[in-house]
């Protein structure tokens, strides 16, 4: 199984394993014990090189591959050898095992996960660690190898993504330069892919894994139950139904699986039209929807096969069901919102051949409230309070809410620098389990916040946050310098033996790089006078660029405690 291949995520756990001290602010420059620095899970889709493990002939083509050569992402063999480029891509859909003329494994070493093809598509990944480490206290390329200790690719987001679907009936580029058609045979080869399908949380699977993940009990045997909001509820508790798909019609006869699936839907039918099935959250996730096209779609056998085996069947762990909090110390739960963000599809017979015998005909986009279609009609449904982050639904997104205490204080800032005058603060919120938290605050229409809740009110012994940016991109969001100031920020209050509180305060937020410190021409002067100021360096070119920190700027992080 290709584990390399997950989906980006948007969950950022920060780990503290034990107290960190000798943190101090001397002379300008910060000293601490970083030998415990918070390990950071920043997931990316596709985010591993593989590298090939065996020989493998290219006919018509100089570009053979030979052990060690670069697999993901080779964009010169994918341009130019599509097809011998698949047969190391693809795994068997039953037994997920490599095409039997070419094997090919995850690369080890640091640039495994620091670069895939430098310049591609996604840039060099290692640019956006190069961010974390000035971030972290200048320590470059040691604090890479010595002080990130844990990198992971987390699971999907925590109720599945919508793109999931598109990727398995259409099939989704990701911006590589290959036909959907490709993508979708690459897609569907993976059971893993099934991992980030949408399903229901109001659906669970009682699992021993589950339990003893979250602190419970062992015990019990695997089963899988809906609550009774399932069946009483529309959507599954999305904001809509997430497949919508035409289908042929010949009489009973011809799809027995669909007149035994979906007889509500066909008993209005006229006779010889197509007719269009709708499915939800959970009938994706229970094989409902595969089942019900089975006759005449090549691929729903095999991912029932996969979903029966890997998920339904496991006697470990079905991950299609709503996780609980894990048990660590402490969980900051990170994500975008208020971008346009799909969340159902329309989808109908092509006429041509697998992979290309479906188009999509429509798309349901969620935005800040509303719903609509691609041709921006309004359409019925349950929107949430806001709307995702452009890849992933906002009520997947939002289900870590669940994880705060019984209450939670609210806080929205600016996500640029700012000295206080537009935080809003709404302290000790009751927050219900399973509810939604919507704050009452105003938003300013041309100003980015985050918007903080923290437990006011937790587990002994464990801290939850969750941090909502407006306008953040799934994709991008790791590269966003708002984020990564407000998790240096947090880990440096962690490590400083006088923080009292257990948030790092969001009174203002000053400039903390030279990079932050700008010419304000209106003023002809630096901005941000208390942190910055105009000291030109050989090689500037502009007045901007000699705005730099004030050498005593270290001393205003103790404004921070």
């Amino acid at each position: 199984m290709r584990a390399n291949l997950h989906i980006a995520t948007i969950l950022v756990v920060l780990l503290m394993h034990g107290k960190l001290h000798n943190t101090s602010v001397d002379g300008g420059e910060l000293s601490g014990d970083y030998s415990k620095l918070s390990g950071i899970i920043i997931p990316g889709f596709a985010s591993t090189q593989l590298r090939a493990w065996s020989f493998l002939d290219c006919p018509y083509s100089p570009l053979d591959f030979n052990p060690l050569d670069l697999v993901w992402l080779d964009t010169t063999k994918l341009l130019s050898a599509v097809n011998c480029w698949l047969k190391c891509m693809l795994l068997d859909p039953y037994n997920q095992t490599d095409h039997p003329e070419c094997k090919s494994r995850p690369d080890s070493g640091l640039s495994a996960i620091t670069e895939l093809d430098p310049g591609y598509i996604t840039g060099p990944l290692s640019s956006v660690w190069k961010d974390w480490c000035h971030m972290i206290g200048d320590c470059h390329h040691q604090c890479l190898r010595s002080e990130t200790f844990i990198f992971t690719d987390s699971r999907a987001p925590l109720l599945g993504a919508i793109e999931t679907v598109k990727a398995t009936f259409f099939g989704n580029t990701f911006g590589l330069p290959v036909s959907e058609g490709t993508a979708r045979l690459m897609f569907n080869s993976f059971a893993s892919s099934l991992w980030m399908m949408p399903f229901s949380k109001y659906c669970r699977a009682d699992n021993s894994y589950c339990r003893h993940f979250a602190g419970g009990v062992r015990k019990g045997h695997h089963t899988y139950h809906c609550e009774e909001k399932e069946f009483h509820l529309n959507y599954s508790g999305w904001p809509t139904n997430i497949v919508n798909i035409e289908i042929p019609f010949r009489g009973f006869d011809a799809y027995p699986s669909v007149t035994e699936l979906a007889q509500t839907n066909l008993s209005s039918m006229e006779c010889g039209l197509p007719t269009q099935l709708s499915f939800s959250a959970r009938e994706i996730s229970d094989g409902t929807l595969f089942k019900a096209i089975e006759d005449y779609e090549s691929d729903s056998k095999r991912l029932l096969y996969q979903l029966k085996k890997s998920y339904h069947d496991d006697p470990v762990l079905n991950p299609l069901t709503p996780w609980d909090r894990p048990p660590i110390k402490n969980v900051f739960c990170i994500y975008g919102i208020d971008s346009r963000t799909e969340v159902g599809y329309y989808f109908a017979p092509s006429g041509k051949s697998y992979p290309d015998n479906w188009i999509t005909t429509d798309i349901i986009y969620e935005l800040e409230g509303s719903l609509y279609s691609r041709s921006g009609n309004l359409v019925e449904g349950n929107p949430g309070a806001a709307s995702g982050d452009d890849t992933v639904p906002y009520n997947s997104l939002s289900l870590c809410k669940n994880w705060l205490g019984p209450k939670v204080n609210i806080t929205r800032a600016p996500q640029s620098e700012h000295d206080g005058s537009d935080v809003q603060v709404d302290l000790n919120v009751e927050h219900q389990h399973e509810d939604d938290i919507v704050p009452n605050m105003t938003r300013s229409p041309r100003v980015k916040y985050i918007t903080y809740y923290e437990d006011s009110e937790s587990i002994l012994g464990r801290r939850t946050a969750v941090w909502e940016l407006d306008k953040a991109n799934h994709r991008n969001i790791v590269r966003s310098p708002a984020l990564m100031r407000e998790l240096w920020l947090q880990m440096w209050h962690d490590i400083h033996p006088s923080a009292k509180s257990k948030f790092v305060t969001k009174a203002k937020r000053g400039p903390l790089r030279d990079e932050d410190c700008y010419w304000d021409y209106g003023k002809a002067r630096c901005s941000w006078p208390e942190y910055c100021e105009y000291r030109y360096l050989f090689g500037d070119v502009h007045l901007g660029q000699s705005c730099r920190l004030k050498n005593s700027s270290a001393d205003a992080l103790l404004n921070y405690l």
